[in-house]
């Protein structure tokens, strides 16, 4: 083999190891970035929200400043339909009063609480009562007496005069009303919340002596 045969051949020879490198090179490059980003070991999952513990409430009874007005079935003491309140008021700021039947404080509450909401304008501020049972320091479901608390609501709003709407907790498959009493946690008469239109609890106070808190809560949320 002469020196030009030699040379030809050692050229074509690095020519074709240059070619098969560069070409196992692109292919590695194309494997690498073919590959799954998740192949990456995996994040921990967020934990649901359900698993924190309840946080502890700073208020005797109901709902804590910020918590919120969630949806519970009543039952109208006047018409007797079945339906949610906090629902049917929707993106209205609301007042929500619980209390048993015979408080005579609680009457007076609603009497003050109408003519509040009289004074805003119910296209401002819209109120209901809850009248519910009280058992073992609770305010709960009536149910075996479901339809004479019922009867003894819409006398009492007539007794009244007021225009907002008396509720009871509506029953649940003849049980209890899980969220009224699990979420909203009334324990005393005269509980009484506001909440603004997101729902969103700004005052919240047990039996108070005077509304002159609810009643700065109410100009902060409408701008009065």
């Amino acid at each position: 083999m002469n020196r030009k045969s030699t040379i030809l051949l050692a050229t074509l020879l690095l020519g074709t190891t240059a070619c098969d490198s560069a070409e196992k090179t692109d292919n590695q490059a194309k494997t690498e970035a073919a590959k799954p980003a998740d192949e990456a070991k995996p994040a921990d999952e967020a934990k649901p929200a359900d698993e924190a513990k309840p946080e502890t409430r700073t208020v005797a009874s109901g709902l804590d400043l910020d918590q919120r007005f969630a949806a519970f079935d009543i039952i109208n003491c006047e018409s007797g339909d079945q339906y949610c309140q906090v629902c049917k008021f929707g993106p209205n700021p609301k007042i929500m009063a619980v209390g048993t039947i015979d408080d005579e404080a609680f009457k007076k509450d609603l009497k003050d609480l109408d003519a509040m909401v009289a004074k805003y304008g119910e296209d401002k501020v819209k109120a209901f009562a809850v009248i519910a049972d009280a058992k073992d320091g609770a305010l709960v479901t009536p149910i075996g007496n479901k339809d004479d608390l019922q009867s003894k609501a819409k006398a009492l709003k007539a007794e009244l005069g007021i225009s907002m709407p008396v509720v009871i907790p509506a029953p649940k498959d003849a049980g209890p009303n899980g969220t009224f009493e699990d979420h909203y946690q009334i324990s005393q008469s005269r509980t009484i919340m506001f909440a603004d239109g997101r729902n969103n609890v700004k005052y919240s106070e047990v039996a108070p002596s005077d509304y002159s808190k609810l009643d700065a809560a109410i100009k902060a949320v409408v701008g009065a």
